[in-house]
């Protein structure tokens, strides 16, 4: 989970990205102005890897319901206006210490389903200072 938020948090803070949000061009263009932004749906459970390509490419793909939940979990990131939503199943293996940054925000059940899931988000600061990016070397 924390490697979600470091990727939120970067997105967020990094200058080349905020300079897009900023883009007065992109803002009239889009509703309500533009920003860049990733939504990350976090569940946990079984999946069956696979190999598909070709001679010349081969990628892993991860089949399971469980994969289906995570992908329904990203895309209704878009629905409650949060970057991560984490499953109840998934919230319910977290120490107490995670655990207490996780807020409840609803309770669905998915299409293909019969079981009612919570749904919980963690609420972050988005309102950081960018930074610039520097590219160090190592010797």
């Amino acid at each position: 989970m924390f490697s979600f938020l470091k990727i939120i948090a970067k997105i967020n803070k990094n200058k080349s990205i905020t300079d897009y949000n900023k883009n007065l061009q992109m803002n009239e263009r889009v509703e309500g102005g533009y920003r860049v932004r990733m939504g990350f749906g976090l569940h946990q459970g079984w999946a069956i890897e696979g190999a598909i390509g070709s001679y010349f490419k081969i990628d892993a793909s991860y089949l399971s319901p469980n994969v289906n939940l995570a992908s329904r979990l990203e895309a209704a990131t878009k629905q409650y206006q949060v970057p991560i939503l984490i499953s109840g199943n998934l919230q319910s293996i977290f120490n107490e210490r995670v655990g207490q940054f996780c807020r409840e925000i609803d309770i669905v059940t998915v299409k293909g389903s019969i079981k009612p899931i919570k749904l919980f988000t963690i609420d972050l600061n988005l309102d950081l200072e960018p930074f610039e990016e520097k590219n160090y070397t190592t010797k």
